[in-house]
């Protein structure tokens, strides 16, 4: 399995996340924008899997634009239909099944929850799976099993609608190679939410059912308590890298190796309150908009748009006049996804590995890695003041895991202890409060929390201070970096190191002794 690169996840990333327009001509046109968490969210219908033209997956292969859209031809399996030449390739668009002997790997490994008032996480019950299309595994032609959204049970964990039931969405969309049988990666969205079930009634939207169906049930999504935690483990190939972004807070993340091509991922962190805007206007609003065509393509009204989509932060900016600087609801989340594309930084472009985690609950926010400039981990996100009340603030938080030897490859730092300072800067360039902030280094992984700011369209701003490589250190390790036998910046080096009578090997982010040893 292969990860999309850009600037081609950047285009499938503005194509994905637009949906459900609507023509404008008519005088008394109501124009809807509204900003979504991910394409996971929702009832669901299911996996989708469409045979495509060889050519055009290349295409998407190799970075060149293409309307593979319209060359998807749907399959009922995957090996039957459009899909039965086994030279097929593929588009994908699957929920991962639970754990198996016949799904080891793109699958689900378990589910924990706390009571949100400092009690254990609980292991989680798995119920069964919802309404929607599900594929089998076809071994052979290296495809995992799809299924739908999952149902579980948290024995005595009760969320916000009295229940002790959540619903485990996680989503893959990738492309697959007919010609070389390689599976390229775009997105895994990964979700879990609280519900709660009421029986459907003759004529009722699946609209109105915010979290699934299931034959005569319909689940609403609700919030979470506060405070609860939760972990979710999943079963990823090791091609699954770069960095995670999502909706979380004071999270950690732990990934253990179980073969060369499987990685055990486990994420636990807290969900966070995220503001809405699903807004309705009049033809005389919207015409009030400082670029009203901005919402324009072809005639048409963009509707929604993904909250990690590169445009979402113009929306909010375009929008919050209108709006008042006002949240037109609010919701709990707990959500991450993968992101693709190359990042900012060499230090960041490690293709082995997971080397991040940045979590915010701002109502949009920067689709990739923070960018590191003049010596700042940068991070754009954007919001509204004012919580649905108009009158309460919205208060942000911002969370970043960073892998140490990756922090220190950025700033060229010792293995000496690390500090941070962060700020958040808004477009003015003004500095704005931020109740709390933390940094704390353990299992080799950096996390800086930042809780407490108010929101329009900030900068969250973080330096690292610690003790700078000597000159000479600096620059072999930079000469060598320009050898193609060198190690790349960012792994781990083995150095023998002597002080006094004692020789030690340390495992080291920079080819050099800590302070007081010799290197042997």
């Amino acid at each position: 399995m292969k990860k999309l690169t850009a600037p081609l996840f950047i285009f499938l990333t503005l194509v994905l996340a637009v949906s459900m327009t609507v023509t404008s001509n008519a005088a008394n046109t109501e124009y809807r924008h509204m900003i979504v968490d991910s394409f996971a969210e929702g009832a669901g219908s299911g996996s989708e899997v469409s045979a495509m033209p060889e050519d055009v997956v290349q295409k998407i292969i190799n970075n060149q634009e293409t309307d593979w859209r319209q060359t998807r031809k749907s399959c009922d399996t995957y090996i039957s239909g459009d899909c039965t030449n086994v030279e097929t390739a593929y588009s994908l668009r699957i929920y991962l099944p639970l754990c198996s002997a016949e799904a080891t790997s793109y699958c689900i490994e378990s589910l924990a929850i706390s009571d949100g008032v400092g009690g254990p996480l609980v292991k989680g019950d798995y119920v069964g799976l919802v309404d929607g299309k599900t594929f089998d595994a076809a071994s052979e032609r290296g495809l995992p099993k799809a299924v739908t959204a999952s149902r579980w049970t948290v024995p005595g964990v009760k969320h916000s609608g009295g229940s002790d039931a959540y619903a485990v969405k996680v989503l893959v969309d990738a492309f697959k190679s007919g010609k070389s049988k390689d599976l390229f990666l775009f997105d895994v969205t990964a979700i879990v939410e609280p519900f709660t079930e009421a029986k459907s009634v003759q004529g009722q939207s699946d609209d109105s059912c915010t979290s699934f169906k299931l034959k005569e049930i319909c689940a609403k999504r609700v919030d979470f308590l506060e405070k609860q935690r939760v972990a979710l483990t999943l079963r990823l190939p090791s091609a699954v890298t770069g960095w995670l972004n999502g909706r979380l807070k004071n999270a950690a993340i732990e990934i253990t190796s179980i073969d060369s091509k499987l990685n055990r991922i486990k994420v636990e962190a807290e969900p966070v309150v995220v503001p809405e805007v699903n807004v309705l206007l009049t033809k005389e609003q919207f015409d009030s908009l400082p670029d009203p065509s901005f919402f324009l393509r072809q005639g048409e009204i963009w509707n929604s748009v993904n909250a990690g989509n590169p445009i979402a932060l113009e929306w909010i900016k375009q929008l919050a006049g209108v709006m008042k600087d006002t949240a037109t609801g609010e919701h709990t989340s707990w959500a991450f996804s993968t992101v693709g594309g190359r990042q900012s930084n060499e230090c960041f472009n490690d293709k082995t590995r997971l080397i991040g985690l940045v979590t915010t609950n701002a109502a949009v926010y920067s689709p990739g890695a923070p960018d590191f400039v003049n010596d700042f981990l940068n991070y754009k996100v954007g919001g509204l003041h004012f919580r649905p009340d108009g009158k309460s603030l919205n208060v942000g938080t911002y969370d970043l895991l960073i892998r140490s030897d990756v922090a220190r490859c950025l700033y060229r730092f010792t293995n000496a202890p690390l500090s941070a300072s962060v700020s958040v800067v808004d477009d003015a360039g003004s500095e704005k409060r931020i109740e709390t902030t933390f940094l704390n280094e353990k299992d080799g992984w950096l996390h800086l929390g930042a809780y407490g700011f108010s929101f329009s369209r900030p900068t969250l701003k973080v330096k690292l201070t610690g003790t700078r490589q000597s000159s000479s250190a600096q620059g072999s390790s930079q000469g060598s970096s320009t050898d193609p036998k060198a190690k790349k910046q960012g792994a781990n080096y083995t150095v023998k190191c002597k002080k006094g009578k004692v020789t030690k090997k340390f495992i080291t982010a920079v080819p050099k002794c800590p302070s007081g040893w010799t290197k042997v």
